[in-house]
């Protein structure tokens, strides 16, 4: 793991599995075909962030690396069904469209809060807002989209896109590009074995 003396963009997230991939893949790629005014994530992508850290002192990485394997460390592994494609947040002018998480929130949830402490240490803020797991798809980027890409997305609001069993979380550097994002792993850590 390398470490810099500037700041890096960072986050800590979960993978969502070969299966999940393979279920969501096709869904994925009709969306895109439809869409006019979205900002998709590309696969390579997609992950479920257990803890957005923004801007860290990149001395600071190996300490943030350590703590946060010591968090996983309390937690066990834990199982993340997905179920539904929807627009986020709910009840609002949507800003992205992105997988739901049906089960097994709360062990994400638990993560995120340890983590969120931390954190703090390394100066990363605490999260003010609830935390609300869910793998974002695209971004939308204005309301000009077709009705058949409302009506592809309401179509899948109930699909069930498989189980990912979680056993790691990833601390990675996200490097802004005009292409779009491009996330480098630097560390991971396991969860307990049940």
């Amino acid at each position: 793991m390398s470490t810099s003396l500037h700041q890096i963009r960072a986050f800590i997230a979960v993978d969502v599995g070969p299966e999940v991939r393979a279920i969501l893949r096709p869904v994925f790629e009709k969306l895109r075909k439809v869409s006019h005014k979205v900002r998709w994530v590309p696969e390579q992508n997609w992950h479920l962030t257990a803890k957005f850290l923004g801007d860290v002192d990149g001395q600071q990485i190996t300490k943030i690396a350590e703590a946060m394997q010591e968090e996983a460390a309390q937690h066990t592994a834990f199982d993340l069904e997905f179920r539904g494609i929807k627009p986020f947040p709910p009840n609002r002018e949507p800003r992205i469209i992105a997988l739901d998480v049906e089960s097994g929130t709360e062990a994400l949830a638990a993560f995120h809060k340890g983590l969120d402490q931390r954190m703090r240490a390394f100066g990363v803020a605490s999260e003010k807002r609830h935390f609300l797991a869910h793998l974002t798809l695209g971004r939308i980027k204005g309301t000009s989209n077709t009705p058949r890409f409302w009506d592809l997305i309401q179509r899948n609001a109930e699909t069930d896109f498989g189980i990912a069993h979680i056993s790691e979380a990833s601390l990675y550097q996200s490097h802004l590009r005009p292409e779009g994002a491009e996330y480098v792993p630097l560390a991971q850590a396991e969860f307990k074995h049940q």
